[in-house]
């Protein structure tokens, strides 16, 4: 297949990275693509990218806040590529480079790569999230028929696909999904986390941390800055839902009996613990902070990443330090 790539000029460091992971997609004949950077000198540029976007299968979107904010990507050639879309003929995959507001946009209602559309500058490890993207292009591109359905349905929602409309199904969540859902987010948030100490501590020598307590339900670390007399924070996260199964409770694990991940910061447990709880609509599981804390009518929908940086920031506040 022939995939047209829309990129912003700010992106081409992204764009270089994805033309070395498609390299194999390439030399197997699987995908050829098409890139502005083709256009020969002197050549009339919108005549050639509408010719192009014409003939290609797949319209691949690399976003970021640069490429929402082009009035030429995101006004001429996406949609263009949205009308080619309502016509059955074109498939819109987008790729999220950077923290975005793509949900808000029509991008919103494709599911995106790399995995959950978590932006690639987000991953500890970028080739990781490239080698996402291009197993995921290659189950597309190799598929017989219509397009896989984990690549066509909206963004974390389940669709019944007809004439190239797609619907939204509701659905009831068991209790062993949503266990699954919260060890999932509980793993990422302590990827996360462990990261942004790392950066931190790599910018500047004295900020130090050190992890104490690692394992498939609880993390705990301590931070410290040492331009403030020493001062130092230590956080312990908890997924509930193992802490549940255990016997007996001791009178922590209780107070963080009300939330599905918990935590606490400061120098001793007899500190307040927050943390947020597992929700759902008729389509999804999302996260929500405790009711506690928040009047449940106001409260946002979180993912891993959200929970992540509000820890973050708390955290970072209790040891003097600004994000």
């Amino acid at each position: 297949m022939k995939a047209f790539i829309s990129y912003s000029h700010k992106d081409e460091a992204f764009l270089d990275r994805l033309h070395t992971h498609l390299a194999q997609l390439r030399r197997d004949g699987i995908l050829s693509t098409w890139t502005d950077e083709q256009i020969p000198a002197g050549s009339q540029l919108d005549q050639i990218i509408s010719r192009e976007l014409e003939s290609a299968q797949v319209f691949i979107a690399l976003l970021s806040p640069d490429y929402i904010a082009s009035n030429y990507c995101y006004e001429k050639e996406f949609e263009s590529a949205l009308k080619r879309v309502e016509a059955g003929d074109l498939i819109i995959v987008p790729i999220i480079l950077e923290s975005c507001e793509w949900l808000s946009t029509p991008f919103g209602k494709f599911k995106a790569l790399p995995k959950d559309g978590k932006a690639i500058s987000t991953w500890q490890n970028a080739n990781t999230a490239f080698l996402n993207i291009t197993q995921e292009l290659r189950k597309l591109l190799t598929s017989t028929g219509t397009p896989p359905s984990d690549l066509t349905l909206p963004n974390n929602q389940d669709t019944v696909s007809s004439s190239g409309r797609n619907y939204r199904v509701k659905k009831d969540f068991d209790s062993i999904q949503k266990m699954d859902f919260a060890k999932e987010s509980f793993d990422e948030l302590k990827e996360i986390l462990t990261g942004f100490l790392k950066e931190i501590g790599q910018s500047d020598d004295q900020i130090k941390h050190r992890a104490i307590t690692d394992t498939s339900n609880t993390f705990e670390a301590i931070l410290v800055n040492r331009h403030k007399v020493n001062t130092e924070c230590m956080i312990r996260i908890v997924n509930d839902d193992e802490i549940r199964v255990r016997q007996p409770m001791n009178r922590y694990d209780m107070m963080l009996g009300k939330y599905d991940i918990g935590y606490t910061l400061g120098p001793t447990n007899s500190n307040q613990a927050k943390g947020f709880q597992i929700s759902n609509d008729d389509y999804e599981l999302f996260w929500i902070e405790s009711a506690q804390f928040h009047h449940p009518h106001s409260q946002e929908v979180l993912n891993a990443k959200d929970m992540a940086n509000r820890i973050w920031d708390e955290w970072l506040e209790q040891v003097g330090i600004t994000g």
